[in-house]
Protein backbone atom coordinates (compact mmCIF):
# COMPACT_ATOMS: atom_id res chain seq x y z
CA UNK A 1 0.00 0.00 0.00
CA UNK A 2 2.87 2.27 0.82
CA UNK A 3 4.38 1.75 -2.59
CA UNK A 4 1.45 2.65 -4.27
CA UNK A 5 0.91 5.69 -2.65
CA UNK A 6 4.85 6.57 -3.20
CA UNK A 7 5.70 7.94 -6.43
CA UNK A 8 8.99 8.31 -6.20
CA UNK A 9 9.46 4.32 -5.75
CA UNK A 10 6.96 3.69 -8.01
CA UNK A 11 9.27 6.14 -10.49
CA UNK A 12 12.59 4.21 -8.94
CA UNK A 13 11.28 0.58 -9.20
CA UNK A 14 10.34 1.47 -13.00
CA UNK A 15 13.76 2.92 -13.42
CA UNK A 16 15.14 -0.44 -12.55
CA UNK A 17 12.86 -2.70 -14.08
CA UNK A 18 14.12 -0.69 -17.11
CA UNK A 19 17.61 -1.23 -16.49
CA UNK A 20 17.07 -4.93 -16.10
CA UNK A 21 15.64 -4.72 -19.37
CA UNK A 22 18.58 -3.34 -20.85
CA UNK A 23 20.81 -5.73 -19.50
CA UNK A 24 18.96 -9.05 -20.82
CA UNK A 25 18.72 -7.31 -24.23
CA UNK A 26 22.35 -6.25 -24.36
CA UNK A 27 23.63 -9.68 -22.90
CA UNK A 28 20.99 -11.41 -24.94
CA UNK A 29 23.87 -13.21 -27.19
CA UNK A 30 25.82 -13.95 -24.37
CA UNK A 31 28.04 -10.96 -23.51
CA UNK A 32 28.54 -7.42 -24.25
CA UNK A 33 31.57 -5.10 -24.60
CA UNK A 34 31.81 -1.75 -22.83
CA UNK A 35 34.54 0.32 -23.55
CA UNK A 36 36.55 -2.75 -24.54
CA UNK A 37 35.69 -4.80 -21.79
CA UNK A 38 33.78 -8.01 -22.56
CA UNK A 39 30.93 -8.89 -19.83
CA UNK A 40 28.89 -11.53 -19.69
CA UNK A 41 25.72 -12.19 -19.11
CA UNK A 42 26.57 -13.85 -15.52
CA UNK A 43 28.78 -11.13 -15.09
CA UNK A 44 26.06 -8.37 -15.86
CA UNK A 45 23.47 -10.30 -13.78
CA UNK A 46 25.46 -10.55 -10.43
CA UNK A 47 26.03 -6.65 -10.75
CA UNK A 48 22.45 -5.87 -11.60
CA UNK A 49 21.30 -7.83 -8.58
CA UNK A 50 23.49 -5.82 -6.55
CA UNK A 51 22.67 -2.45 -7.70
CA UNK A 52 18.78 -3.59 -7.42
CA UNK A 53 19.41 -4.15 -3.62
CA UNK A 54 21.40 -1.07 -2.89
CA UNK A 55 18.41 0.74 -5.14
CA UNK A 56 15.78 -1.21 -3.05
CA UNK A 57 17.26 -0.51 0.30
CA UNK A 58 17.28 2.96 -0.64
CA UNK A 59 13.83 3.63 -2.60
CA UNK A 60 11.94 1.70 -0.06
CA UNK A 61 14.06 2.36 3.25
CA UNK A 62 10.80 4.60 4.74
CA UNK A 63 8.28 1.75 4.27
CA UNK A 64 10.98 -0.81 5.38
CA UNK A 65 11.00 1.32 9.25
CA UNK A 66 7.67 1.95 8.98
CA UNK A 67 6.74 -2.25 8.48
CA UNK A 68 9.27 -3.08 11.14
CA UNK A 69 8.24 -0.49 13.64
CA UNK A 70 4.68 -1.44 13.22
CA UNK A 71 4.84 -5.51 13.46
CA UNK A 72 7.19 -4.77 16.16
CA UNK A 73 4.48 -3.19 18.40
CA UNK A 74 1.73 -5.58 17.27
CA UNK A 75 4.06 -8.59 18.13
CA UNK A 76 4.41 -7.00 21.38
CA UNK A 77 0.49 -6.36 22.03
CA UNK A 78 0.55 -10.03 20.91
CA UNK A 79 2.54 -11.25 23.66
CA UNK A 80 0.58 -9.35 26.34
CA UNK A 81 -2.47 -10.29 25.02
CA UNK A 82 -2.48 -13.69 24.42
CA UNK A 83 -3.59 -16.35 26.79
CA UNK A 84 -1.28 -19.60 26.74
CA UNK A 85 -3.04 -21.21 29.57
CA UNK A 86 -4.80 -23.39 26.98
CA UNK A 87 -1.17 -24.89 25.53
CA UNK A 88 0.22 -25.48 28.84
CA UNK A 89 -1.21 -29.90 29.00
CA UNK A 90 0.97 -32.56 28.16
CA UNK A 91 -1.89 -34.41 26.32
CA UNK A 92 0.52 -33.77 22.66
CA UNK A 93 3.83 -34.65 24.46
CA UNK A 94 5.51 -37.02 22.80
CA UNK A 95 8.17 -39.20 24.87
CA UNK A 96 11.29 -39.10 23.57
CA UNK A 97 14.19 -42.37 23.78
CA UNK A 98 17.78 -42.84 23.20
CA UNK A 99 20.44 -40.76 23.83
CA UNK A 100 21.47 -37.40 22.31
CA UNK A 101 24.59 -37.60 20.34
CA UNK A 102 25.80 -35.00 18.01
CA UNK A 103 28.14 -37.31 16.14
CA UNK A 104 26.60 -39.38 13.33
CA UNK A 105 28.77 -42.15 14.15
CA UNK A 106 27.46 -42.89 17.32
CA UNK A 107 23.87 -42.43 17.21
CA UNK A 108 22.39 -45.36 19.15
CA UNK A 109 20.12 -46.15 16.13
CA UNK A 110 23.06 -46.34 13.53
CA UNK A 111 24.78 -49.07 15.79
CA UNK A 112 22.12 -51.21 16.79
CA UNK A 113 23.32 -54.63 17.49
CA UNK A 114 20.49 -56.35 15.65
CA UNK A 115 21.69 -54.51 12.43
CA UNK A 116 25.39 -55.24 12.55
CA UNK A 117 24.49 -59.53 12.93
CA UNK A 118 22.23 -59.11 10.01
CA UNK A 119 25.29 -57.56 7.84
Amino acid sequence: LTLLISPSAIIGIGLLGFAWMAVIRATAEGSMRVKGITITQKQASIAMAGLSVLVLIWLLSHIFWWTLSTSGFLTGVHCLLRDASMHKDEEDKVVMQGDLSLNEEESSFLNDANATELA
